[in-house]
């Protein structure tokens, strides 16, 4: 399957998943966050109404530098024809959910900083084309 997302004017790429715990679930825009080597990142009001189970606490090391710790949770992320089970950061502080590269392995992004289109292509998909 050929997936879309979109580029906004400040060049950041978003993609919509459907993130969902043991109480529901959510559509939301997430930022592909090609600096963010972990799954994804929530915000805590996004979090906590979907009732994600506690797995653990880890260490992040930011981009200025700084060390932040993050807990982690057990959530489901469906995106595109797949469905997945990630570990999510969930931070106070946040407002943008952030999907990061490990959820990438396997996918083809294309992004025309042009046009504003960004195309992503599943595992086992044909290649994916910018429209004209």
């Amino acid at each position: 399957m050929i997936l879309h997302g979109s580029i906004d004017d400040k060049n950041q790429l978003w993609v919509s998943i459907i993130v969902a715990g043991e109480y529901g679930q959510q559509k939301i825009s997430a930022l592909l966050d090609t600096g963010f080597t972990g799954e994804l990142q929530l915000p805590l009001q996004i979090a906590v109404p979907l009732g994600l189970k506690l797995v653990g606490v880890a260490s992040y090391q930011l981009a200025d530098g700084s060390i932040s710790k993050q807990m982690l949770f057990s959530a489901s992320i469906n995106w595109g024809t797949k469905t997945r089970s990630v570990t999510a950061s969930v931070v106070m502080d946040a407002e943008d959910v952030l999907m990061g590269v490990s959820v990438l392995h396997g996918y083809t992004l294309l992004a025309d900083f042009q046009q504003k289109q960004l195309v992503i292509k599943e595992p086992g998909t044909d290649d994916p084309q910018i429209e004209a």
